[in-house]
């Protein structure tokens, strides 16, 4: 019966890394998505599953809390890592979305721009959570910088929007998917301070 309550350390780890694969996927599609002249909608119903494995991986995790004694790591930093990982997937698919919903058919300035360098964190988070070892503090420290780099991209393409978009509709919602890929770069910095809060606490 003990053995039962003992936690399996692996498939925490495992579900991490399941978790970023599908994340740097659905950013991939997003990337394809963003930097085209056109929008291909398609790329849309190609994200949506991915986003859904997401959610399925948070709820099996949440379960598997529910059912172990003793875990790994720090029960709340299970509980905090993955919902800031399974945010991430929401708010990429959220922003993909709107391309549909506000009917979008060109290219919004800088979209592909945000969402390159968030391609590029969740590379960094991917490395940082193959193990959750303190070698990897560079990689969370890369995230924040990266996110400091979209956060001067996401002020100029709104100064440059606000300049240049005469049409108040459009301006809109423009802002609105740029503010929510900036988001998705904050939730990853998000994600890269628990993973720097798991190596201090078990250093």
């Amino acid at each position: 019966m003990f053995r039962k309550l003992l936690p399996k350390e692996t498939l925490y780890f495992e579900s991490f890394r399941e978790m970023v694969e599908h994340l740097s996927e659905m950013a991939d599609l997003a990337l394809k998505l963003f930097s085209a002249d056109k929008f291909d909608k398609s790329i849309i119903l190609d994200i949506k599953p991915i986003e859904k494995r997401c959610d399925e991986i948070t709820k099996k995790i949440f379960k598997r809390l529910n059912q172990t004694y003793i875990t790994p790591f720090d029960r709340e930093d299970i509980f905090n890592l993955i919902k800031r990982l399974d945010d991430i997937g929401d708010i990429l698919y959220a922003a993909v979305i709107r391309v549909e919903l506000f009917n979008r058919k060109e290219k919004i300035k800088y979209a592909d721009d945000i969402v390159a360098i968030i391609v590029k964190q969740l590379d960094a988070l991917e490395i940082a959570l193959r193990d959750l070892k303190v070698r990897h503090i560079n990689e969370c420290k890369a995230v924040k910088d990266l996110e400091t780099e979209v956060d001067s991209i996401y002020h100029q393409a709104i100064k440059e929007l606000f300049l240049e978009e005469k049409d108040a509709i459009e301006l809109i919602k423009k802002k609105e998917i740029l503010s929510i890929l900036e988001d998705a770069s904050d939730k990853c910095q998000s994600a890269a301070n628990v993973i720097l809060a798991i190596f201090i606490k078990n250093a």
